[in-house]
């Protein structure tokens, strides 16, 4: 039994490794073009660069990160160290239940409520809302198991010396910031890589200037591989690849430090 096991699991990784190796290899050598991280897209996405797609990304992950982490870790706060059992356990059910719901729902709830009823569009700012509305239930369902590991003896030791209620929380969130940390970088990682949301409520195919203020839309690299894969020819393919590749790198390393990380936190 463990030589049949040992051999499934080496055979989903080494087809988990010609995927990620196929990607990789089809896309790298386009990043030594000339201009290819710095130029605009041109004749049809057949020439230049990517350089809107990746401020765009840039810009749309920095928006999520200012609103779903201050959300995301107040609510984490409130479920381990001062909400009722019972409350807590409803609440993070709650979120275990919306961190399940497909990604596509979260992109038609951003279209017809802050695309539509709120009035802002197709725009910056309604991706990164729909985006942050799917990534602050996965950050609290992480993150609040790595406040629930710290001892409870470190707890009554910081009350028994004389610390108040915030004093002991903020004592909690240093015990267990390499875990935060972790949680972070992870649900950056998955709102990196999500389409749906941004494809329906922020992105445009081609813009010829980067968004100058919120409510104007953007160009991220999912929604543009998704673009040129589905309305494009043969000539334009080679950027979708050069992205695809782009983006498994950058996921590579996300999940990298997520791994050092964790095993600074063991050892």
């Amino acid at each position: 039994m463990r030589w049949t096991l040992r051999l499934v699991s080496y055979g989903v990784f080494v087809v988990m490794l010609f995927v990620l190796v196929s990607i990789i290899v089809s896309g790298l050598p386009y990043f030594f073009r000339p201009g290819f991280f710095t130029t605009w897209p041109k004749r049809a996405m057949s020439e230049g660069g990517i350089f809107p797609m990746l401020i765009g990304s840039l810009m749309l992950m920095s928006l999520v990160f200012l609103i779903s982490i201050p959300v995301g870790l107040v609510g984490t706060i409130f479920l381990s160290e001062l909400a009722p059992r019972r409350l807590s356990m409803f609440l993070q059910s709650l979120a275990a239940t919306m961190n399940s719901i497909p990604s596509i729902v979260y992109g038609v709830f951003g279209l017809a409520f802050f695309s539509v009823k709120l009035g802002f569009g197709t725009s910056l700012l309604s991706a990164s809302l729909a985006l942050s509305t799917m990534s602050i239930p996965f950050f609290m369902n992480s993150a609040v198991e790595f406040l629930r590991a710290v001892p409870k003896e470190l707890r009554e030791g910081v009350v028994s010396l004389g610390a108040n209620k915030l004093q002991a929380t903020l004592m909690v969130l240093r015990a267990s910031r390499n875990g935060i940390l972790t949680s972070l970088m992870l649900t950056l990682g998955r709102a990196f890589s999500e389409t749906a949301p941004i494809l329906v409520t922020g992105a445009v195919f081609y813009s010829t200037r980067l968004p100058g203020k919120l409510t104007d839309p953007v160009m991220t690299l999912p929604t543009s591989i998704y673009a040129i894969v589905m309305n494009l020819g043969e000539s334009s393919q080679w950027m979708a690849k050069a992205m695809a590749s782009l983006m498994v790198l950058i996921m590579i390393a996300v999940y990298s430090l997520v791994q050092i990380t964790r095993r600074n936190k063991r050892e």
